[in-house]
């Protein structure tokens, strides 16, 4: 567990990690320098379960950088990432492992159950998505992961990983958005065999604190420096297809579409106008904050 200013959330989290069922485990909480008094919580409840182990980054290194310190001191066989601020449904590890080891994967995820104050309790991927094959295969992920697409996101999903699938592999720790996407790529990209459980076994909070479905100019912009480095691997692994030719593209509309919206917020509107004609297909973004707007007018008006 990845923690950062999760106070409020942290001790939900962590009983949903120690209510797994029929399976050894030990929680590791990894605070990310917090700011609030995350730390000590985590202290508190390590110190009445001998199963949580805490540790802190020397400074605040972003959710993978946090990660990568929870892999290197991990003592089991599978690595469960959950955030601070989600949940577990208490059967999901013992399900999980058991799927992947009928399936002969060694990375398996489940479906989204997405809550929140404001959110109606729903199914990312809801109930009638299925993968093409047995398992998600490169190019699966790839048509899954195009950004700002109707279809829901597979880069989202929460997936329990083989210890032996990160001997030499970790987390980009300068992504503080995609890192896990960035991750499972370089994974199937390493002969990873990935697997879908179709249960929503993961319980996603979804809240204004969430950084996860908000892109800024500068995210945008390490996840096209990121996306240059996986790109350079799909190409070299002779691995390039339409899918990720429509996924890699679509990165770079979105970076360009979250600069020209934080250029017009900054009252900036030469920059705004040039990141577009760098892009021009990211125009057609702009539906999207048109769309919301009209519907808060019209949902004001009724």
């Amino acid at each position: 567990m990845a923690c950062y200013n999760a106070a409020a959330f942290l001790k939900e989290a962590v009983s949903s990690a120690l209510s797994q069922q029929d399976i050894t485990l030990e929680v590791l909480i990894i605070d990310d320098h917090s700011t609030d008094n995350s730390f000590e919580v985590a202290n508190e409840l390590a110190g009445k379960d001998s199963r949580i182990r805490v540790f802190q980054t020397p400074e605040n290194a972003g959710p993978g950088g946090a990660r990568n310190v929870g892999i290197e001191q991990m003592r089991g066989d599978w690595y469960a990432m959950l955030d601070c601020d989600d949940a577990f449904a208490s059967e999901r590890c013992r399900k999980l492992i058991d799927a992947a080891n009928l399936s002969g994967a060694d990375m398996i995820a489940d479906d989204l159950a997405v809550f929140g104050d404001e959110v109606q309790s729903q199914r990312h991927l809801g109930k009638d998505f299925e993968t093409p094959s047995s398992l998600i295969t490169l190019d699966d992920y790839f048509a899954g992961t195009v950004m700002f697409s109707a279809k829901p996101n597979l880069g989202f999903l929460k997936p329990i990983i083989h210890r032996r699938l990160l001997h030499a592999i970790r987390y980009r720790s300068d992504l503080r958005i995609g890192e896990d996407d960035e991750l499972v790529i370089r994974l199937l990209l390493a002969g990873a065999k990935y697997a879908y459980h179709p249960q929503a076994l993961y319980h996603y909070r979804k809240h204004d604190a969430s950084i996860s479905h908000r892109l800024s100019a500068e995210h945008g912009a390490l996840m096209v420096r990121s996306e240059e480095n996986i790109r350079a691997k799909v190409h070299s692994a002779g691995e390039t297809s339409d899918a990720y030719h429509t996924r890699y593209h679509s990165i770079l509309d979105a970076a360009a579409f979250s600069s020209s919206v934080e250029a017009l917020k900054s009252k900036d509107l030469g920059s705004a106008i040039g990141a577009i004609l760098k892009r021009p297909s990211a125009l057609r973004h702009y539906a999207m904050p048109i769309a919301a707007r009209w519907n808060r007018m019209i949902g004001k008006a009724q």
